[in-house]
């Protein structure tokens, strides 16, 4: 036995971890069983339990000595343990190779094989000797780091089956929403919000101030705003709507609420007037869809369960798509996050355009070396602003980075054919230098970003730029190591992967397989930094267990999806501010981390 490879030890109890049976006399515990436990949570090794007993005893007897905080994932029932012993591992994340079983029964050893073939295992008179050989590993986790993250892992995964549906986690979150009527006094919010929502603004009117302004004050149009909080935050202001002549002029909604049905719950509460939506939204709504019940349900709030944790004077760039916004919108502190999420253009030339690109990697990996000659050129198109190259990521001190790669296996790539510029837009098989397909961009039977093409438009791009298609995977990864290799010294590079499970309702050919594309970049990006110092990959397919776990693409999940993400986001942030308080022994200024309880201004690119 290679006890080097050991991460996960899994106990039988009686006559095992103690001698007796609990259920029939007195037990006692083993002394050297309770001193390889503590050896191994010192050596970085995890403890878990399987045993037919019942539950509540034996917990009690562990607590009793003081040992019940060393294991986790315990297996304690009735069933046979074969198929107990590969679902603990398989909800731990690991793999059967790295897993010891001990039991003084030869026969529940061959179970656990049987199911698991490749697991260790072992009876109770190898105890002594594994206590020799892990004591020599030259590996140490005096502060149990190891043996915490599988707690949190384990409080995550409890939550999770305790929540079975989107909607149980919608039911229990609490979800109060409140409409206004003072459109006036707070126009320019409102007008703000006209212009950068975009996946769930339904009618994409973008109005000059002047004629915003004039419609608040029509007394034939019915304007309203909607304000949201739950019991993990106060979301502010989250909606808008005007009615005039039984229609809807305006009718859209923060993404930071998307999953929540607040959608069609403001559209019935305001009459189901007619709409007629315009391009894509993420949400569908009208007369015949399933009223969301559970907003504004008569339940007291109910503070969350998260304590608060500190940091010193640490700053968090989030730089993503809707991933990332999603995520966002569950933690909470004004002071410590710079955020960089697809926004929508203000800028005359690209006015109510989405601009995507600049979180894909290539633009991120140009934002380090472009003029402003050269950003000036690229503003010429309709596709693109002076805003889309921010290079916050490189000049500004962050303790951690996160980025996502959703955008790199969709956005085609375009370089300016006498300057080398590049930018990204669009998705990759629809190419703007295609004069055949010009015609559905004009039209919009196409994704266009909320851009009005006109054939000119299209000309200038294909006279002056060359369609590169999408990146490779291995592209993305060398793209990424370039940015790891420019941040700040000290930043912790977080990257998002893609999600590989397959979301079987998707109708768009640009993502069709694209579960396979994420295995493809995912797998590159794995291969990339593969045990780099201050790199994390963060993995979503851990995140998502069922069809149940996507809203309505294979990049859109439910919303307890990301509260299960910003739970481990919150763990890992603390876990670095920590660290960096310890660099600066006590100079910083503490600050709080939590979810969201209450409403915060976030900066975002553009207000």
């Amino acid at each position: 036995m290679d006890v080097s490879k050991i991460k996960l030890i899994i106990w039988d109890l009686d006559d095992t971890f103690w001698t007796g049976t609990i259920s029939e006399q007195t037990v006692a515990p083993r002394k050297e069983a309770c001193d390889l436990v503590l050896m191994c949570a010192k050596k970085g090794i995890v403890n878990s339990i399987c045993s037919k007993n019942d539950k509540e005893p034996c917990i009690e007897k562990l607590r009793e000595w003081d040992m019940d905080k060393y294991f986790v994932f315990s297996s304690i029932n009735w069933q046979p343990k074969g198929q107990r012993i590969k679902d603990t591992i398989a909800a731990m994340n690991l793999r059967a190779p790295n897993v010891l079983f001990i039991d003084d029964n030869p026969q529940n050893l061959e179970e656990a094989k049987y199911f698991s073939p490749e697991i260790m295992t072992a009876l109770p008179d190898k105890i002594g000797e594994l206590y020799k050989e892990i004591s020599r590993l030259d590996k140490e986790d005096k502060g149990f780091k190891r043996l915490e993250s599988y707690k949190v892992l384990e409080k995550k995964n409890r939550i999770k089956e305790s929540m079975s549906s989107n909607e149980e986690f919608l039911r229990q979150s609490n979800i109060k929403v409140e409409f206004h009527t003072d459109c006036l006094e707070n126009a320019e919010r409102l007008h703000e919000l006209t212009m950068r929502a975009n996946q769930l603004n339904f009618t994409k009117a973008r109005p000059a101030r002047e004629e915003f302004d004039a419609l608040l004050a029509d007394k034939g149009a019915d304007c309203g705003y909607v304000t949201a909080h739950d019991k993990y935050g106060d979301y502010g202001v989250v909606g808008f709507y005007a009615v005039k002549d039984g229609k809807a002029v305006h009718f859209l909604f923060s993404c930071r609420t998307l999953g929540m049905g607040l959608e069609q719950y403001t559209y019935e509460h305001i009459g189901s007037p007619e709409l007629n939506i315009v391009g894509d939204v993420s949400v569908k709504i009208g007369k015949t869809e399933p009223s969301p019940d559970w907003i504004n349900q008569n339940k007291s709030d109910d503070d969350n369960e998260f304590k608060k944790i500190d940091n010193a004077d640490f700053k968090v760039l989030m730089k993503g798509p809707c991933d990332l916004n999603q995520i966002f919108s569950f933690i909470k502190n004004e002071d410590m996050f710079d955020c960089e999420f697809t926004y929508v253009s203000r800028e005359k030339q690209s006015l109510g355009v989405s601009i995507e690109g600049m979180n894909h990697t290539e633009q991120i990996k140009e934002a380090f070396s472009i003029t402003e000659n050269e950003k000036s050129a690229l503003c010429d198109l309709p596709v693109c602003d002076s805003a889309m190259f921010p290079d916050n990521i490189y000049k500004n001190k962050y303790g951690m980075v996160f980025v996502s790669i959703l955008t790199d296996p969709n956005l085609g790539l375009y370089r300016k054919k006498d300057g080398g510029e590049i930018f990204a837009f669009g998705e990759y098989i629809y190419p703007l230098t295609d004069e055949a397909i010009w015609d559905k961009y004009i039209k919009k039977e196409v994704y266009t970003a909320n851009c009005n093409f006109k054939k000119d438009d299209l000309q200038k791009i294909k006279n002056e730029y060359e369609f590169l298609g999408r990146l490779t995977p291995e592209q993305t990864a060398e793209n990424l190591r370039f940015i790891y290799e420019h941040l700040q010294p000290e930043t912790e590079l977080v990257i998002l992967l893609g999600c590989e499970r397959e979301y079987k309702d998707n109708v768009l050919e640009a993502w069709n397989d694209r579960h396979n594309d994420h295995k493809k970049w995912n797998a590159a990006v794995r291969k990339e930094f593969e045990n780099e110092k201050n790199v994390t990959l963060f993995d979503v397919n851990e995140y998502i267990a069922s069809d149940d776990d996507f809203n309505d693409s294979i990049n859109h999940y439910k919303k307890r999806v990301y509260y299960l993400m910003a739970l481990k986001f919150t763990e890992m942030i603390n876990s670095k501010a920590k660290r960096d308080i310890a660099h600066k022994a006590g100079k910083g200024k503490l600050a709080l981390l939590t979810l969201k309880q209450r409403i915060k201004k976030i900066i975002k690119p553009h207000g």
